[in-house]
Formats: C-alpha cells, sequence, structure tokens
C-alpha cells in the first residue's frame, strides 16, 4: 500500500515538506561552495556570459510552458496512465521545440550582447532541453502524491556529482565552457534518475485526446503566465545586461543570487507540497482551504521575513565576506534587493494556492501588473541613479505589488490582513531605519 493511503495529509506534508527544504538547504551549501571555488577558478565574464544564457534558456522553457506538470498535480485523474503518457508525449516534442528556438536565438542574441561566444554557447547547452524532455512523469507523480524523498535524493545528487564535474573541468579548461558541460551532465544526470529510482508507470509515447484536451485546457493560462513570469524573473538580468556590462551583470546575479535564496526556497515548498496540498483540499474538502494556508504560510513567511531584515543591514558584509575585492560592489546590491524582500515574501507565501483552485488566470493577471510595475521602476531608478538605481527599482517593484495581490485573494476568500498587515508595518520600519545606506547612487 502507498504512503498516499497510509498516511494523513499533514503527515504527507510535513515529511514531504523536510524533505524539500532539507534537500534545498544542502543544494544551496553546493551552490554556494561550488560558487566560491568556481569564481576563484574562472573570471568575472564567464558568469556574466552564462548568465545570459541562462536567461534565455529559461525564457525559452517559459515560452514554451504548457504545464504538464501543474496539470498532473492539479487534475482529478492526473495519474490516469493515458494521461501520463500524452503528457511525456507532449513534453518530449516541446524539448525539442525549445532547442530549435535556442538555435534560432543563438547568433541574434550573441549580437546584441557583443559576445560572439553566445552563438555557439546556446545551441550546445540547449540540448539540456532534449534531455529534459525525456524526464520522466514519475517527477510529477511523486510531486502530487506528496512522495518528495526520492525526488529530493535525485535532485541533489544530480546537482552535486554536476558541480564536481563543473569545477573540474573549470580546473582543466579554465573558461565559461566548463560551466555549460556542467550544466549538461546535471540534466543528463537527473533524466536518467528520474525513470530508474521512482516508483510509477513506464512512460510511453501516447496521444489520447481526452488527455489532451484537459492539458490544453490548464495549459494556455500556465503559457501566458509562464511567460510573464520569465519576464518578471530575467527582465532584469536581460535589462542590465543590455543597458551596463558584463561585469555588473555578473554582480547583480551574485546578488539576486543571495537574496532569492529562502524565496527559493518558499518556492519550492509551495510547488512540491504546498500547491498539491491545497489542491486536494479543495478537492476534498475546500472549507479547510484557508486555515490549511494560514499554517502553511506561517512556516515559511517569518524566517524568510528575517533573513531579509539581516540582508538588509548586513549584504555588504557578508559579500565581503564570502567573495574577493573583484566582487565587493555585490554588496549594497543585495541589501536593496533584500529590501524589496521584505514585502515579497509576504504576498510570495500565497503561492500555489490560486492553481489549487483552478483559478491560473487570476496568477497570471497579478504576474502581468508585477511586470509592469517592475520595468517601469527599472526605467525610472536607471534614469535617475544608473545602475544602482535600476537596482532600486527592482526592490521598490515588490512593494507595489501588494495592494493589487491582498485584493485579488480578498475577492477569493484568501487574504489574512491580520498576518499581512504586521509585517508591512514592521517592513516599513526597517527601510525607514537602513534608507540612508539604501538610496546611495
Amino acid at each position: 500500500m502507498s504512503s498516499k493511503h497510509t498516511l494523513s495529509l499533514k503527515q504527507r506534508v510535513v515529511q514531504s515538506g523536510s524533505w524539500t527544504l532539507v534537500g534545498y538547504g544542502v543544494n544551496q551549501a553546493l551552490r554556494l561552495g561550488g560558487n566560491l571555488i568556481l569564481t576563484r577558478l574562472l573570471f568575472p565574464e564567464a558568469f556574466g556570459m552564462m548568465a545570459i544564457f541562462q536567461a534565455v534558456n529559461y525564457g525559452v522553457h517559459m515560452f514554451t510552458d504548457v504545464g504538464v506538470g501543474p496539470s498532473i498535480v492539479q487534475k482529478e485523474h492526473g495519474n490516469d496512465p493515458a494521461f501520463l503518457n500524452t503528457a511525456w508525449t507532449i513534453q518530449i516534442v516541446r524539448g525539442f521545440l525549445a532547442w530549435g528556438l535556442l538555435c534560432a536565438l543563438a547568433y541574434p542574441v550573441s549580437g546584441l550582447y557583443g559576445e560572439p561566444l553566445l552563438a555557439i554557447m546556446l545551441p550546445i547547452a540547449g540540448l539540456n532541453a532534449i534531455i529534459g524532455g525525456f524526464n520522466s512523469t514519475k517527477l510529477h507523480t511523486a510531486q502530487r502524491n506528496m512522495e518528495a524523498a526520492r525526488v529530493t535524493l535525485i535532485d541533489v545528487g544530480s546537482y552535486a556529482l554536476g558541480l564536481l564535474s563543473t569545477i573540474i573541468l573549470a580546473w582543466l579548461l579554465q573558461s565559461v565552457w566548463a560551466l555549460v558541460w556542467g550544466s549538461v551532465i546535471t540534466v543528463l544526470l537527473q533524466m536518467v534518475a528520474s525513470h530508474t529510482a521512482l516508483h510509477g508507470i513506464k512512460n510511453q509515447f501516447a496521444w489520447n485526446r481526452d488527455a489532451l484536451s484537459h492539458l490544453r485546457g490548464f495549459g494556455r493560462w500556465i503559457l501566458l503566465g509562464s511567460v510573464l513570469t520569465y519576464l518578471s524573473v530575467e527582465g532584469a538580468r536581460l535589462l542590465i545586461g543590455a543597458m551596463l556590462d558584463m561585469r555588473q551583470l555578473a554582480l547583480f546575479t551574485l546578488a539576486s543570487t543571495m537574496s532569492l535564496m529562502f524565496w527559493q526556497a518558499m518556492q519550492q515548498l509551495a510547488g512540491r507540497v504546498f500547491f498539491p496540498a491545497y489542491a486536494e483540499v479543495f478537492r476534498s474538502n475546500p472549507q479547510d482551504l484557508s486555515r490549511v494556508l494560514y499554517k502553511a504560510r506561517l512556516t515559511v513567511i517569518l524566517p524568510s521575513w528575517v533573513l531579509a531584515v539581516l540582508f538588509v543591514f548586513f549584504g555588504s558584509l557578508v559579500m565581503r565576506l564570502l567573495y574577493d575585492a573583484r566582487y565587493i560592489e555585490s554588496g549594497i546590491m543585495l541589501e536593496q534587493l533584500a529590501a524589496g524582500s521584505l514585502v515579497a515574501c509576504v504576498w510570495g507565501s500565497y503561492s500555489g494556492v490560486l492553481w489549487a483552485q483552478g483559478k491560473v488566470a487570476a496568477t497570471t493577471a497579478l504576474t502581468a501588473i508585477q511586470i509592469a510595475s517592475q520595468f517601469g521602476l527599472m526605467f525610472i531608478g536607471y534614469h535617475f541613479g544608473g545602475g544602482a538605481g535600476l537596482v532600486l527599482g527592482v526592490s521598490t517593484s515588490n512593494w507595489i505589488v501588494y495592494p493589487f495581490y491582498a485584493f485579488v485573494l480578498q475577492r477569493n476568500g484568501l487574504w489574512q490582513p491580520k498576518l499581512d498587515l504586521a509585517l508591512l508595518a514592521a517592513s516599513v520600519l526597517v527601510v525607514a531605519l537602513a534608507w540612508p545606506n539604501l538610496s546611495k547612487f
């Protein structure tokens, strides 16, 4: 008998959440250790070029996202073999399509950023899209059932071996190609493990019309939402790379990676644990959804807010301790970005609950508002304060979007003002105390 039937929802949430957090913590420790080693073996420009590739690759990934994973988690018949095999077939087609788009974008991107090497990097590193397309749907089934142990081991194991390969290649090659081939090795290891280390059906090609109809209905809003999410997440990097230079892009990438450390942990929990839990509650006992949401938010919102406060006041010190003098300017960027994280962790803790209700369109509209705010404030910040003002604009946009989230959540009976308003008031106080340093241009 599977754990889905022997454990309660609360037990599965706790167990799955624990594994997810442990896995994320280990991966972050590996990522930090790897960065400390790789920044000593490679020059900042290598990380700048890799950041451009990652931004373009992520964009292609999001522009071709048809919601295969979320559909398997949210739909009532998400465990049906015909549905899973049709989803797997679509996932493979999407992988080849994404690789083709990366090949088509290679020369335009290299010309835009004045880096000829990008024309070769994109098609080769883009092989990750094809490899990842063959990932087993067992990964999504495990997420639906909140069986995180083996998925976490796959994530940590593949990342650790891929990082080790990257470090060895960096020592041997002394070039950006170490980062490229290291990423390919990581994705290949994960794909193989998804088929061999998880329970579930053995995938085969299928094209079931009913399954296709389900995927199309849920996926069209996922696609639009993914496109907007990409613009929101990667828009800052692309604009900084185009408006400033590779060095400043590398500094921003280091600062944003540090700033988003706990935010990404929150998103891991939201996607792998809370979203499946909300969906199950909504299918069986929708009246309990608000109560479950409140408990879930408390587990992530307070530690992420405290970490943001620490970065607001001590971001420069953290970056001086971790990196050499070439990267010291990323400290003020970290402090400015953390000021935005204070409120981003408040509205971000609602992640997954609207999807669980099937209200993907509302989430998409909120993402569109976030993008408009972010881009507008980035240009305003750049006009008045150059690079530092641009980064401050990214941070400020997180404050602007909260009222829109509160409005949508209130209309759906999900807004929790007592918790939110207390944290917002405390965030205003923190920013007021730190403002003399944050406003330096």
